[in-house]
């Protein structure tokens, strides 16, 4: 049950600048996350972070107002750390949401890693999406790929929703997802995890002088994701 008083959208705005401003005069440096226009996410991660909490609705989420929350201003502040994010979200009140996750364990992660096996060229080509539908897809996955499933999430909101996801919630979730389309690093931030166990290790130095030298510019390019021409 949902005991905070609906609010009309232009008195979320107004009460999020207000709040925003109280809080800078206290000296509190905000993060806020702010959209424009009608997509969310514009970049590879950020749409496929949108499309995952789509599937999450099919599951009875109540995802919607949390749309309608990003878009009036109500998320403050928002912080990721490993496995958890911290937000700041205004409503009738002032609310503190805390999600948390879990990082996969180390047979799922050893089954993500096999089926990436020799697929992912780079760092960049991985943030940046630059890999093949395929391997994307599996990336991807409700179940397996690096987003969180429904059942993973825990959260917290000081709110006097009974619900196991309020509408403060969901907005962080958003939120997150558009920072996700500028950081894509984030996303492996959250499952605490280092992307890198899902890169090819760099080739071992050749012993012995000048030889030593004598690497393929193509592989390095391959590992670092930059051009050496």
């Amino acid at each position: 049950m949902d005991d905070e008083m609906p609010l009309k959208r232009e008195d979320l705005r107004k009460r999020a600048e207000e709040k925003a401003a109280e809080l800078a005069a206290e000296g509190m440096e905000l993060r806020p996350i702010t959209v424009s226009g009608r997509t969310l996410a514009k970049r590879f991660w950020g749409k496929e972070w949108m499309k995952s909490l789509s599937a999450c609705e099919v599951y009875g989420m109540r995802l919607a107002p949390g749309r309608t929350y990003l878009r009036y201003g109500c998320v403050l502040d928002l912080k990721t750390v490993p496995g958890r994010i911290d937000a700041l979200v205004m409503g009738e009140h002032l609310y503190e949401v805390c999600i948390q996750v879990s990082p996969p364990d180390e047979e799922a992660l050893a089954r993500l890693r096999a089926r990436c096996a020799g697929q992912i060229g780079s760092w960049i080509d991985l943030l940046k999406g630059n890999l093949s539908p395929e391997l994307l897809e599996i990336l991807c996955a409700p179940e397996g790929g690096l987003f969180p499933a429904p059942e993973e999430w825990r959260f917290s909101c000081s709110c006097p929703d009974w619900a196991d996801l309020c509408k403060h919630a969901a907005a962080v979730l958003y939120a997150f997802g558009v920072m996700l389309d500028k950081q894509p690093e984030l996303l492996f931030t959250l499952r605490g995890m280092d992307s890198s166990v899902l890169i090819p290790k760099a080739p071992e130095p050749v012993p012995g002088g000048e030889d030593a030298l004598d690497v393929d510019s193509s592989s390095l390019s391959d590992i670092f994701g930059i051009s050496l021409d």
